[in-house]
């Protein structure tokens, strides 16, 4: 028989003991030594009938406490008595606790089993089995509240109904419409729909059998087009940072080929911002993540940056990447150690001189190299010389990497962050005589780095570190 059976009894050994004997009959028994614990018990598990002890306490303050909680008022308890003389037990409630045969089938006659149906019960299962537009789709049809909980790989999330309509979804940091697709994308993963009354917040509007349509539509378009961007999964970034110029920063013509006139267009909006984020490497997840609008609407706008050969793609192997071979560290650290200028402090400073446009891309190509440790403090508002990185190369050597903005409006910082250098690596000419005049006034050697190079990717930590072992053995004179 199938039972959910509530045993309260402030014995341990006695409780233990009839528990193991009725679980052999195939009852669910949970157990309780006393009253609090047995109503609450008794809420979190619904059980179908409650046996309780002379041991725990008087038989009316057991009912008097399951009385006073409406949804366990009606649950039946039985009262378990010692064998005694006589054919007749205490009451009608009562059963002889040593009678197994009577005890059983006392639960079976108090609580006849009539069968629940699905929408009374928890609904728990896997989105393999009841992939999530299906079991929406029965939840609308049976106008059920709750929240539907729903754990995947990637995280949690939920659905919040009334009456059968959609009115909120949540998955990970994302809300309301964009949770709920993204959810409809997820193929393996456990769910469980808990009925009940639903907060009121509503961020979803759109009627359930509009939503699963859309959902489905959004499902395979975002597959397609997120194949065509990454078929292998590579991270994105744009090829030249654009210049946002004060009058309004408008990048929309040069980054989506739209006009002014398209301002409104959300498209045009998203690639506004990707123009900004997309300065450096992301991977696609982090940038549909990032921002709020759609998912369609930002691989749209990201299809258009790539076909305007405005974006290209890098591979994840190359996000990352040690400063050097092993066998090559022990004569750069020497290298290294021969750069400390005479009265200056460790460790050396080596110095990127470039656009401040390119900062971000720099600054976040240095972070991943492996050996690099990323600067404690916050990088400054404006672009001004500032630690990028520090080279921890081992046995204590360490390796400072400063970025030195170019532009004639930066020049008079220049003289604070030149003096002590090891070296000033310029890329593409930045900084034109004005540089070299600062470096030649504080006896700073001046590298460029087409010289050291031929192809430089400063988003590129591959790049990067070529670069620095370059322009470290041509400081050192090597």
């Amino acid at each position: 028989m199938s039972r959910k059976v509530l045993l309260v009894d402030a014995d341990v050994n006695a409780l233990g003991a009839l528990a193991s004997a009725l679980r052999a009959r195939g009852l669910t028994v949970f157990n309780a030594s006393e009253v609090f614990d047995a109503v609450e018990e008794a809420f979190r598990a619904r059980p179908d009938v409650v046996l309780f002890a002379d041991q725990v306490v008087g038989e009316s303050d057991l009912r008097a406490a399951f009385l006073a909680v409406p949804e366990l008022a009606h649950t039946p308890l039985l009262h378990l008595v010692p064998d005694a003389p006589g054919p007749a037990v205490a009451s009608p409630d009562s059963v002889p606790r040593a009678d197994l045969d009577q005890i059983v089938s006392r639960i079976a006659a108090v609580s006849p089993r009539v069968e629940r149906t699905t929408l009374d019960q928890e609904i728990s299962g896997n989105l393999e089995q009841m992939p999530l537009g299906d079991l929406l789709q029965f939840l609308s049809m049976n106008r059920r509240s709750g929240v539907l909980s729903i754990t995947t790989a990637r995280g949690s999330g939920e659905i919040r109904l009334a009456e059968g309509d959609v009115i909120d979804a949540v998955y990970r940091r994302l809300e309301g419409e964009k949770a709920l697709y993204r959810l409809f994308g997820e193929r393996e993963g456990r769910f469980a729909f808990h009925a009940g009354d639903v907060a009121k917040t509503r961020r979803i509007t759109s009627p359930t059998g509009q939503l699963l349509m859309e959902s489905m539509r959004q499902v395979d378009e975002g597959r397609r087009r997120r194949g065509e961007l990454t078929p292998a999964g590579e991270a994105l970034v744009l090829n030249e940072p654009p210049t946002l110029n004060a009058a309004g920063r408008n990048v929309l013509s040069a980054a989506l080929g739209l006009n002014k006139a398209a301002s409104g267009n959300p498209v045009a909006a998203v690639g506004r911002e990707l123009t900004v984020l997309l300065q450096i490497p992301r991977s696609l997840d982090e940038i549909l993540d990032h921002l709020k609008a759609p998912d369609l609407v930002i691989l749209e706008a990201l299809g258009i940056l790539f076909a305007g050969g405005k974006m290209r793609r890098i591979p994840l192997a190359e996000l990352t990447t040690p400063f050097a071979p092993p066998e090559a560290l022990p004569v750069l650290c020497s290298l290294v150690t021969r750069l400390t200028r005479a009265g200056f402090a460790a460790p050396p400073r080596l110095v990127i001189a470039a656009e401040s446009r390119r900062f971000p891309a720099l600054a976040n190509a240095i972070r991943r190299i492996t050996d690099a440790v990323a600067p404690t403090e916050m990088a400054p508002t404006a672009a001004l010389p500032r630690l990028l990185g520090t080279l921890r190369l081992g046995d204590g050597v360490e390796l400072a990497i400063l970025g030195l903005p170019t532009e004639d409006a930066f020049s008079p910082t220049w003289p604070l962050a030149l003096p002590g250098v090891a070296a000033v690596v310029r890329v593409h000419g930045a900084g034109g005589a004005a540089l070299v005049a600062h470096c030649e006034a504080v006896e700073a050697m001046l590298i460029d780095a087409d010289s050291l190079m031929s192809a430089i990717n400063l988003a590129s930590p591959a790049h990067v570190a070529s670069l620095v072992r370059a322009a470290l053995e041509m400081a050192a004179g090597v």
